[in-house]
């Protein structure tokens, strides 16, 4: 790979110019349509293709909703129109009107705090309450007489979110990551984006145990990272240990404070770079060129390299005192977020085809200065490190997934069988059409897999977890005999 177009990876790509594309108003280009499972033999049948409905879920900016023009969303492929009320506060609606179905969304806020329908002038206060019909005068018949559906709506440090269950929303401490109720020395910071792809197909990526050695070699991220850490290879092909936490959340476990954790090799140390694959004849990866920019960066930033392992950060593997317990850590929270140290990755379902893709970064400060610097770290290189960079390689190496045909998981997918089976089993509001077997063929494969390297699985929910094998710990799996020759290979 030449040096420009190596640029041009790491860079990443914006359809539609930086400014729409970071700001969630354009997606990529048309992917495979999405089709589901039917197969008793598959857990994904019980998984829903438009998403989680019984849930609360980020909307937009309250900055986005003016006083003028409604702002109309699609979520979980129900459509949404946003408009302030007469107390400036950021109200939902089913984006239809009920007198003869034209959208809301099209009409205006011509009174102050009140939504006009574009037709017939059916006016609509936050509560759905049909309060003046214009066409037939003040005197109408129509008023209180038809209502507008409303959905629950909570403003958070800036964010809009709605509820869209159908029953008595739930308190939103339940659904809502607890940084967002905290004082003002916590400052909060998002990103909105589209993919064109299924949630789920979005969700299970967050904690994908191997994707990082292959699609994200060229992150910055990365490169940052040290050589034994994310320099180019897994630690061990048995993936990431997963525990289930209150049925809400499958928590990524880490071993000796050290983020990204596998199933062996408790103890570290030093990993070669390249390993050879003798079935092939050659080195992975090819070359040793992105070792230099790990150097590079150690001199810049000593921090980021071994002494990360020994000052790990504080939400994903020690108790945060300012969050409430069902939070700590990391991992996948339903209804479809990945919670990563102070940074949650939450795949909002548009519709079977689409997901709007909401980054929520926080940091603390206890003076304006502190809170300032913060939102200049994250404004001026967190936010295209995780959010464009790495991010963007995500998708475009998941983006062309067919989600309904068979698949042969390995064991390094533990993980992904603790998520399907948390949102079949455990989700608000999921319906099972079809009765899926106990335990399925792809996660017999999974626990198979372990089981060779002396491990074996949960009983309860089917989550891998390490075990002890004649009262030693798990050994590691054994390793290619063939002598590799020596010699670099080339990009």
């Amino acid at each position: 790979m030449g040096l420009f177009a190596t640029l041009k990876e790491i860079r990443g790509g914006y359809p539609g110019g930086w400014k729409k594309y970071s700001h969630g108003k354009v997606s990529h280009r048309a992917t495979p349509p999405f089709a589901q499972p039917t197969d008793p033999d598959d857990r994904r049948t019980n998984i829903p293709g438009d998403g989680l409905k019984e849930y609360w879920y980020p909307a937009l900016p309250a900055k986005d909703v003016g006083w003028k023009r409604p702002v109309a969303i699609k979520i979980v492929n129900e459509e949404i129109v946003f408009f302030r009320d007469q107390n400036d506060e950021v109200k939902a609606l089913w984006d239809y009107c009920p007198h003869r179905g034209v959208y809301l969304s099209w009409g205006q806020c011509f009174f102050k705090g009140f939504l006009t329908c574009p037709y017939h002038g059916a006016t609509f206060d936050g509560e759905g309450e049909c309060v003046e019909f214009l066409t037939e005068g003040p005197d109408s018949k129509m008023v209180g007489a038809v209502k507008a559906k409303k959905y629950p709506t909570i403003t958070l440090k800036g964010m809009v979110f709605v509820w869209m269950g159908e029953g008595e929303p739930v308190d939103p401490k339940e659904d809502i990551p607890s940084e967002m109720f905290e004082g003002k020395e916590t400052a909060v910071f998002s990103t909105f984006r589209y993919w064109d792809c299924n949630w789920m197909i979005a969700l299970e990526n967050t904690h994908d145990a191997h994707n990082a050695f292959l699609v994200h070699r060229n992150a910055i991220r990365v490169m940052f990272s040290s050589r034994g850490d994310m320099g180019g290879r897994p630690r061990t092909p048995l993936g990431y240990r997963s525990r289930l936490i209150n049925n809400k959340m499958a928590m990524t476990e880490f071993d000796n404070g050290a983020v990204g954790a596998y199933y062996a090799e408790k103890n570290g140390g030093k990993m070669p770079y390249k390993m050879y694959h003798p079935r092939v004849g050659g080195y992975w990866p090819l070359s040793s060129w992105r070792l230099s920019w790990v150097w590079f960066f150690r001199l810049i930033d000593r921090s980021s390299t071994s002494r990360n392992r020994s000052r790990p950060s504080p939400a994903m593997t020690q108790k945060d005192d300012k969050m409430t317990d069902d939070w700590q850590f990391g991992g996948m929270r339903l209804p479809g977020m990945q919670r990563l140290s102070t940074f949650t990755r939450w795949c909002v379902p548009v519709d079977k085809d689409m997901t709007r893709v909401v980054y929520i970064s926080f940091g603390r400060a206890k003076s304006r200065l502190g809170r300032l610097w913060v939102a200049i770290k994250f404004k001026g290189y967190q936010q295209f490190l995780s959010h464009f960079n790495f991010s963007d390689q995500d998708y475009n190496a998941m983006r062309s997934t067919r989600w309904q045909y068979p698949e042969y998981l390995s064991a390094t997918d533990s993980h992904l069988v603790a998520e399907r089976r948390l949102v079949a089993q455990h989700a608000r509001g999921v319906k099972h059409a079809v009765e899926v077997n106990e335990l399925t063929t792809a996660e017999r494969r999974v626990i198979e897999g372990h089981e060779r390297q002396g491990v074996s699985r949960d009983d309860d929910y089917g989550i891998i977890a390490e075990t002890e094998t004649n009262g030693k710990e798990a050994s590691e799996p054994e390793k290619v005999q063939e002598a590799a020759p020596t010699g670099d290979g080339n990009d």
